[in-house]
């Protein structure tokens, strides 16, 4: 791996050259080529810009990057300007900074895919064990696992209490010497799972033996809660969630991106796709072009959600979902399904502002009755407006969930994160894994 990163930044040094050589006016001032050179290179070092993080994504790496190299072009312009005013132009200067921008996101793209194609097949993984079973130390597991790229292997849990459906390899009076016999790099740990005397003792084994560990937080309880500080006037209160959505910048922020990208979409993709998949849904079955349906939104609000038909007229299209082999389901529909193409007039309600792009998928009335009962704050999912895809669904909790609490409760869960840990950069990545999986699995898609 450090070669990968070692030939990053020979690569980088590489471009910066190119970048000079076919700006010639540049190219030929030396001090200026050099400049560049160890200004990327002391930078690099300094802010630790080489590294490139296969975790967070593409998008997060490709973003640190246009930040440091906003600091260093103004670097070069103010050097330019103290000492090299009258041998090139403004317009030279602006060219180089352009194309070696577009170079540099290029280059760490097929960097970035490099290092993650490497760690998925490497041999030699990270080893990491977890400490007491909770759902959310199951749900990283499953995480973990889907995603090889990250080059994690987790050997197992440890518990006091043997179970079924996972690898428990020992109590938790075993984890300090299996972690030294198996030469394990990082302990992760469920908060509420163990005394806190252990849990100082796990501390002081990991950082002794230069072993990473990290807490999964406490998760049940009051003390478990995402309290959030708040003032009215000099009295602080505790709110029992963050809802990012009471700020007004982050509203505007949220509605802007929704307006632009519906836009988008229905200019450029619907006003072609809308009559093709009109047509061939009307060659195919009897019937509407689009489906209205009743569907819950923001606080609990019901609103005609938009799809293109998939299934033949039927009375149980409003309370049954669709199921595996569903007999309702057309040929042109089942493709529609299979592809995500039946959502796409949702961009209207979107436009109308009745959905977001990003947020929790709205589901029929009957069954957030239904499950308003059965799944433990439910409702919290209504916070927020409903949008067309979600974190639930890039995360895998889409599809049939009826025959499945569990699905639903995931589906849930990963909705309240949502909307307590909203950031514009989340939306982005959720749309970004939302393309991609149109043409990943379909597994739970009929």
């Amino acid at each position: 791996m450090k070669y990968l990163l070692s030939l990053n930044l020979i690569g980088e040094l590489l471009i910066i050259t190119l970048s000079l050589f076919f700006i010639g006016e540049l190219f030929w001032q030396t001090d200026i080529v050099v400049f560049c050179l160890v200004l990327w290179l002391i930078g690099t070092f300094v802010s630790q810009n080489y590294y490139i993080n296969r975790l967070p994504g593409v998008l997060i790496n490709l973003i640190n990057l246009a930040k440091f190299f906003a600091i260093y072009y103004l670097i070069i312009f103010l050097y330019s300007k103290l000492f090299h005013e009258a041998d090139f132009s403004n317009y030279g200067l602006i060219r180089f900074s352009l194309l070696l921008f577009v170079f540099l996101l290029c280059w760490r793209t097929i960097v970035f895919f490099a290092i993650k194609q490497a760690y998925k097949s490497a041999k030699s993984k990270h080893k990491i064990v977890i400490v007491g079973v909770s759902v959310n130390s199951i749900h990283l597991k499953e995480f973990i696992d889907t995603r090889p790229q990250y080059g994690i292997n987790v050997l197992g849990f440890f518990s006091e209490k043997p179970n079924d459906k996972i690898n428990v390899i020992g109590g938790y009076d075993d984890v300090m010497s299996y972690c030294l016999e198996n030469k394990v790099s990082e302990i992760i740990c469920s908060m509420d799972k163990v005394s806190k005397e252990y849990l100082s003792a796990l501390i002081d084994f990991a950082e002794n033996n230069l072993i990473l560990i990290r807490v999964i937080p406490d998760s049940s309880g009051v003390f478990g809660r995402n309290f959030v500080t708040t003032f009215l006037e000099y009295i602080p209160l505790l709110a029992l969630r963050k809802n990012p959505f009471d700020e007004l910048p982050n509203k505007l922020a949220k509605r802007i991106f929704d307006i632009v990208f519906s836009l988008g979409v229905i200019v450029f993709i619907l006003s072609w796709l809308f009559p093709l998949i009109a047509i061939l849904i009307l060659i195919d079955s009897r019937g509407p072009v689009l489906f209205a349906q009743e569907r819950t939104g923001l606080l609990n609000k019901s609103f005609k959600c938009l799809k293109f038909r998939t299934m033949v007229v039927n009375n149980s299209a409003n309370t049954a979902q669709a199921q595996r082999n569903d007999p309702r389901v057309t040929k042109i529909g089942a493709f529609l399904r299979r592809t995500s193409l039946d959502e796409l007039p949702q961009f209207f309600n979107v436009l109308w502002g009745t959905m977001s792009v990003v947020g929790p998928r709205p589901h029929m009335l009957k069954h957030t009755e239904e499950y308003s009962q059965l799944v433990d704050k439910y409702m919290l999912r209504h916070l927020v407006k409903p949008g067309i895809t979600g974190l639930s669904q890039v995360m895998g909790y889409r599809g049939e969930t009826q025959h499945d609490l569990y699905l639903m409760k995931m589906r849930v869960r990963m909705d309240r994160f949502y909307i307590e840990n909203w950031s514009f950069y989340l939306d982005l990545k959720v749309v970004y894994a939302t393309v991609f999986s149109v043409f990943g699995s379909t597994k739970n898609v009929y």
